[in-house]
Parts: C-alpha cells; structure tokens; sequence
C-alpha cells in the first residue's frame, strides 16, 4: 500500500510538472500569411539552432577535439543543462532541432532506442520544462565519421540520396512511417507523447530539400522536354508537400506547417517547385543567410577566410532588392505563407555588426520566427573553429551583437522595407551598427546592449538604462577586459554585476581546427579595473564579490563605483550588508 501511494505521489508530482510547463505556452496558428497565439498577439520568436541530440554535433566537433571521449549519456546530459542555462542568458526563447534520422531508425523509419534518441527525449523535455519553444524539423543527414555512437548507415535517410527522399516511393513511405512514429513516441522524461508537447511552436518536415534538376529527370525519361519536366516537378513537389502535411493533420497537429525553401537564389534552378510550394497547404516558408558564404571557394570548410573586416550591408541589401535573392519572399504569391528564418550567421567572421543588420532584413520580409545556427555547446566552445562559432562566452562581441539583434527583431514591425542611410552603417530607432567599426547597439525597454562603443561617442539623451550588457568602454561603463559583463538591477535598489571571463584567441577563429588544439582560451585569473558611470549612483555604495555561497566585501564606500573586478558576480549595495556591520561593530573573526 505504500509503495501505490509512493507512485500516486511521484505520478502526482510529474503531472503537477508538465501542467507547470505547459503553462508556459501558447498555441501558435496561421492566418493568411502570419502567425498569432492563440491570445491574438503575432508571433515573434528568436532563439538557436540546438543540437545536442544529434550525432553530427558530437561527431564533428567533441569526437575529433577528445571531448567528451569516452562519450557518456549523463555527461551529454550534463553539458545540455550546461549549453541551455547559457543560451537562456542570452535570451533565447525557441530551439530549432533539425533530426538526422538515420541516428536512430532503420530502412523503413521505424525507431530504434539509441543514445541519440534518448537525448532527443531529453532535450525535447528540458526545453518545455524551460518554457523554450521548439521549432523541430524531421528529416535531415549529416555525415560524420566519429562518435561512439555512429549513425545507422542502412537507414533510409542515409541510403537514399537527398534528391530521392521526395521521389522514391520507398523514401517517401519511410519518411512518413518515421514522423508518424516520432509523433506517437511517449517521452518518459515527461509522460508526453511528442505531439502533445506544448512546447511544439512549429513542424517542418524537411530541412533543405533537394529538387531533381531537369538533366537528372531526362536520364529516365529520354525524350522529355522541359515543359513535361516542369509539370512533373510541380506535381511531385505539391504532392509530397500536401500529403505531409495531410499526415499532420490526421495526426491531430494544429501547428503551423512549415517547408524549407533553403539559401538565396535557390529559387533560380527550382522554378516549378517554388510554385508548387507557393500552391501547396503549408502553413509557412523559411529560408537562410549566411552573409560572406559566396565569398569563400568551394568546399568553403577546405578554404575558408577571415571575413569580419567586410562590409555586408550592401549584399543584404541585394537579398532584399532582388526578386531571385530572397525578394520573392515578398511577392503575391507567397504572401499567404508566414515567414521563418530557419538558419542565419556571419561567415567565417567575428564582427560585432551583422547580426542585427540581419534581423532588420529578417522583418522586412515578415519573418516572425529566427534561429541562429548553431550555438557551440558548452563542452566543445573552446575548440570550435571555422565559419560558425558563437557561444556565450568564447565570442562576447558576437553574443551581445546576437542580444542586440534580438531587440531589433522584437521592435520592428513586419513588412517595413529594409533600406539604410549609408552602405557602411544603419540607425534606425534606438538602435545602431556600423560595418567599419564593427559594433553594434540597441536600447529595448531600458536594457542596452552594445558590441562595443567608438571612442568619444555619447549616449543618447533620456532616461539612464536600468539594464546594460556589453564588451569593452562605453558612456556607462570602463572595463578593459574582454568579456561580456551583465548589469541588472536587484532588490532593495541594489545592483548585480556579472563578468565573464577574458578571451584569448590562441588560433584563428575562421580556420576549422579539428586536431584537437585549443582554438580560445578563457581566462579566469586576471583582473581589470571596473568602474560604473551610471547617473544617481554617486552616493556611497558597498560592492561584495560572491564567493560560493558567501558574499565578501572588496570595497568600501567611495564617491565612485570602481573596484578590480575578475571574472564572477558582484554586488552593489546602496546598504552595508547587515553581517558586514556585525563583523566590524563586534570584531568577529578576530
């Protein structure tokens, strides 16, 4: 009797949990081209491409760099917690998971209990308990010759070609058999079949899709001319696109049904499938940028560039302008589709600028949702090298330059064209960047953030922020190190100071490094003077350092805020700590 009572408790406990979490969420639906919670608001979601669950991440960059070797599930799990607790610092409010089948299926899709699959039920669970929307996407592959756990290389998404997922019968029956089943799987990290995960914001079936080239179709069908071609590209393509999204649907699924429309100018070669796509009963497109891409000789990761001292605003710019860049996600025919920017970065390039130049083109075309990819896990950071790094605190100038975007995404309106007064530097609103100095700005609800600050340069008049994120000097702040460092009001009037660690590049960032060598070092033990120059803070204050779970006094009250600060958190107290005065009225310790 009572080991029952023990599981109604614990039962009891979980479903008390997950009615938690689903609190946090709102049901997301399309309506002629947009998107809205179900209370009537637009939708309006920035976040990561989140990987932890795939085996290309592990694979390509811990395998080869010795982390996480010998690789075990816990640890995984560990650096997840890890990886998430930092991406949430940075504001993130989705997660975008593209699967790569063949990590835990078999030819015919049907699931096989692997590691991946394990972690892919974990993730999932984390992220709604974390009130994190999910973007999942289900049918991708990519290779990689390391890991512990390597992919199944009979599966049907690795042995098909991409361009025969949509047109082989077999392909197309184990796609569907595998989404069906995924959709049906119960997580029992929560209980929850996947498709009643409230978290679920939106589901695409296939990332990057690969259309069959009319010289490919003539090889099996001698004679044809271009015309049939086209005709049977339109009807192949709105045929697999609907009855995936039938499959949804006769799933229950009321999410947004998202197709993957890929990279700039992808459109040229595929015509008759874009019009298909533009006919076909999903719900939304998405689409990338990765701004310096082109620029880079084929394969980009055998020859790659340092990029950051270019100027893009003018490419991005073309994409806006050109109807066959991503202009045409403005055209009639693809206005009753919402817009989603499934992966975007800067190319081989550390710039602090960019990002938010990018989500100010990200609404021009309406996009409603925006997932950067990827972020660098917690346990690899320090040894990732090549055109995609960003974490919270191996790249500090492109992580605040990712926050500021995130303000830019979230104050602009949809729609409204993408233009700038000069091909070098943007202002628009409360925000600012500029190519030549690399920075970039932005002031949301009495937050600034700043990539860096150009020597000289005021701030704007107004009321003082109450929140300030940066790198570097600015009219608020002086501090030499390179870390990111975070103020925020707390209680009693009283001020949080979080630092990050200085960063050192030991190799170049924009080269892939895969022997195993570190590529940034972070660096704990050095200490800068730190002074804060915000208005009204000239009376005396107390500054502590936290040190474990104790709070030490480093400085006593002064007419100014300035203390040597290391990497950790700080506390700034209009008050001494009243066990401050014990210890001096009573001598304690003494």
């Amino acid at each position: 009797m009572k080991m029952v009572t023990c599981l109604m408790m614990v039962v009891g406990l979980a479903f008390t949990s997950i009615a938690e979490a689903d609190g946090l969420f709102h049901k997301i639906e399309a309506r002629n081209g947009v998107l809205f919670f179900e209370d009537g608001r637009e939708v309006n979601l920035f976040g990561f491409n989140f990987q932890p669950c795939v085996s290309f991440e592990h694979g390509s960059r811990m395998h080869n760099q010795g982390v996480l070797m010998p690789l075990k599930v816990k640890d995984l799990k560990q650096v997840t917690d890890e990886s998430f607790d930092q991406i949430q610092r940075l504001g993130a409010e989705l997660i975008r998971i593209h699967l790569t089948p063949a990590d835990f299926t078999d030819a015919h899709g049907n699931l096989n209990e692997t590691a991946w699959l394990d972690m892919l039920d974990y993730t999932l669970a984390e992220a709604s308990n974390r009130g994190l929307y999910i973007y999942l996407t289900f049918l991708n592959h990519l290779i990689n010759d390391g890991t512990q756990f390597p992919y199944n290389r009979t599966s049907f998404a690795a042995a098909y070609e991409r361009e025969e997922w949509m047109v082989e019968p077999e392909a197309v029956a184990a796609t569907k058999n595998c989404i069906r089943q995924l959709l049906n799987r119960r997580n029992p990290y929560n209980g929850l079949l996947y498709k009643d995960h409230r978290a679920l914001a939106v589901v695409e079936p296939v990332n990057e899709p690969a259309y069959v080239w009319f010289e490919k179709w003539q090889e099996s069908h001698e004679g044809g001319t271009r015309e049939q071609f086209e005709a049977w590209s339109y009807k192949n393509t709105l045929d697999y696109i609907n009855g995936l999204v039938e499959l949804f649907r006769a799933e229950g699924l009321t999410q947004p049904v998202v197709w993957n429309c890929g990279w700039t100018r992808l459109i040229t070669k595929n015509r008759s499938a874009f019009r298909a796509i533009a006919d076909s009963n999903v719900d939304a497109v998405s689409f990338c940028l990765y701004p310096g891409q082109a620029d880079l000789k084929t394969p980009f990761w055998e020859n790659p560039e340092e990029l950051s001292e270019r100027n893009y605003l003018p490419y991005i710019q073309q994409c806006f302008d050109d109807e066959d860049g991503l202009g045409w996600l403005r055209s009639d025919a693809f206005s009753g589709k919402a817009k989603l920017v499934y992966e975007y970065e800067t190319f081989c390039n550390q710039s602090g600028y960019l990002y938010p130049a990018m989500a100010k083109f990200f609404r021009s075309v309406g996009a409603q949702m925006a997932t950067q990819w990827t972020y660098g896990l917690a346990a690899s950071a320090e040894y990732l090298g090549g055109s995609h790094v960003l974490n919270l605190k191996t790249t500090p100038r492109k992580a605040a330059s990712f926050m500021v975007a995130k303000q830019a995404f979230q104050t602009l309106s949809r729609l409204e064209p993408y233009t700038t007064p000069a091909e070098d530097r943007d202002a628009f609103g409360s925000f600012a960047l500029s190519a030549s100095s690399g920075f970039c700005r932005g002031l949301k609800d009495r937050t600034l953030v700043y990539s860096g600050w150009n020597k000289g340069e005021v701030a704007g008049e107004g009321v003082p922020p109450e929140t300030i994120i940066g790198v570097g000097n600015s009219p608020y702040v002086d501090y030499a190190g390179s870390g990111l460092y975070f103020i925020e009001p707390s209680e009693n009037g009283a001020l949080r100071v979080s630092i990050l660690p200085d960063i050192e590049w030991l190799r170049p960032h924009w080269k892939e490094c895969h022997t195993g060598d570190q590529v940034v070092k972070l660096i704990e033990d050095v200490s800068h003077p730190f002074k804060l120059k915000l208005p009204g803070m000239d009376a005396p204050r107390w500054i502590y350092r936290k040190e474990g779970y104790r709070w030490q006094l480093v400085a006593s009250p002064k007419e100014s805020i300035q203390f040597e600060a290391m990497p950790g958190e700080y506390l700034i107290e209009k008050e001494q700590l009243i066990i401050e005065r014990k210890v001096l009225e009573e001598g304690w310790g003494n």
